[in-house]
């Protein structure tokens, strides 16, 4: 066991002892206000404090763990700390990993004042993994593991039992079909638009599948199964049951194929809802739409991704908890790969208004779809590249990743030709890395 001093209790360092010690390293702890008992103790030590205690390993505390309220926080590049980069709140003069671990997962610049992009979301460039160049790496494992270090060095006895590499994919299902199941009205609209607007190849492809001469493009999911019967990978698929709108056009709920098709997805590999475009500014849109998709699979939903990755502290989560949501997929950029939050590891929702921890587990994602291809502009042979170096990253500190793809994005249609391999060679990668890690 590893007994840690420090001078105070608070919410925000209970939280963070049990992200870094309990859940990443496998090492138990327990806490201590006395310096009498922590200098007589036998145990393996860590001084979270400004006094200066023999014989242990210090760690000289920064204000956040300490504090109650949301403060605009300046990050800075710190030195080098056992050779891993660093960042410091402005006017500290040391590196505080647990503080800077904290600051990181629980969003905290993210409550404070930025400059959101088109659908008023937090961008991946206003971030300080971004701007001091941290955003690909999940430095907060690293942080965890070099401490690790640096306590086994000074106790080669404490047990410890860190985390395993492991990979889930996951896939979003905003429009399982391109054509079919819309509707007539839908799809005469669809006709008027493609002619309006001059895009003769759409309106062949639509009458070829309309009339049964061409598999509809977006119905990948034969293919996907063929692919996760090959490899094996933990799979979550995310479904959309909101009603239409601008960016919600999902094949309604009340289409029997559509059930049937979602039913047949939940009972190879159980399905979480993917809360429509409106929903976060419409509550009560977020319970309809999972009870819905709860009559549909006649079990209660736990797990969900937002529709957009539309997302805002803390109300977007304080909504998910609301009706009792677990497990949230939403953390990551479309615009950046990368660890939004700085770890490859899910980790409790911590919520700054209340400084509380919740028990919704948040999963990070790393790698969407439409980032080599739209916002890098890289072709597939470099997206290849650039996402085994990401799996890499994370198997290298025994981390979580998580890919984010969807079904049309796997169809070879349109801008998305050739685009399958990627897919393939991701879960290959990525689930052979898990198959090859020791024990």
């Amino acid at each position: 066991m590893l007994l840690i001093y420090c001078q105070e209790l608070s919410p925000r360092l209970s939280y963070v002892v049990n992200l870094v010690f309990h859940e990443l390293l496998g090492v138990k702890t327990k806490i201590t206000t006395s310096q009498e008992t922590f200098n007589s103790s036998q145990l393996a030590k860590l001084n979270y404090s400004t006094e200066d205690v023999e014989s242990a390993v210090s760690i000289t505390p920064g204000a956040i763990l300490f504090e109650k309220g949301i403060d605009k926080k300046s990050i800075n590049t710190g030195s080098p700390w056992y050779g891993l980069p660093t960042l410091l709140v402005s006017g500290e003069p040391e590196f505080d990993p647990l503080g800077m671990i904290f600051f990181l997962v629980s969003r905290y610049e993210e409550y404070g004042d930025f400059t959101a992009d088109d659908h008023n979301r937090f961008p991946a460039t206003e971030s300080c993994l971004y701007r001091h160049n941290l955003l690909e790496k999940p430095i907060v494992n690293k942080w965890a593991l070099r401490l690790l270090e640096v306590l086994k060095d000074r106790y080669p006895d404490l047990k410890h039992s860190p985390r395993r590499y492991h990979y889930i994919s996951t896939i979003d299902v905003d429009q399982a079909w391109k054509y079919t199941n819309k509707g007539a009205f839908r799809t005469l609209g669809g006709l008027i638009v493609d002619l309006f607007k001059g895009r003769r190849a759409e309106i062949l492809q639509r009458i070829r599948v309309l009339i049964g001469m061409e598999d509809d493009p977006f119905d990948t999911f034969r293919w996907q199964e063929d692919i996760h019967h090959k490899y094996h990978p933990d799979v979550q698929y995310f479904i959309q049951v909101g009603d239409r709108g601008k960016f919600d056009k999902n094949t309604s709920a009340d289409v029997r194929a559509f059930r049937n098709h979602v039913v047949d997805l939940d009972d190879h590999y159980k399905v979480g809802i993917h809360p429509s475009y409106q929903s976060n500014k419409k509550p009560h849109l977020l319970a309809q739409e999972l009870q819905l998709l709860e009559n549909i699979v006649a079990h209660d939903v736990v797990k969900s991704r937002q529709h957009f990755l539309i997302h805002e502290m803390p109300k977007t989560y304080q909504n998910l908890i609301d009706v009792d949501i677990k497990e949230d997929y939403t953390m990551g950029y479309s615009t950046h790969i990368g660890f939004r939050a700085g770890i490859a590891a899910p980790f409790n929702f911590f919520n700054l208004q209340t400084n509380t921890e919740e028990k919704l587990k948040l999963f990070p994602f790393s790698l969407m779809d439409i980032t080599p291809l739209h916002y890098l502009g890289l072709s597939v042979k470099e997206a290849e590249e650039k996402c085994a170096d990401l799996i890499w990253e994370v198997q290298d500190v025994g981390g979580l990743f998580i890919s984010l793809w969807h079904n049309e994005s796997v169809s070879d249609d349109g801008r998305w030709k050739g685009w399958s391999r990627l897919y393939e060679y991701v879960v290959a990668t990525a689930k052979g890395l898990e198959v090859s890690t020791p024990s």
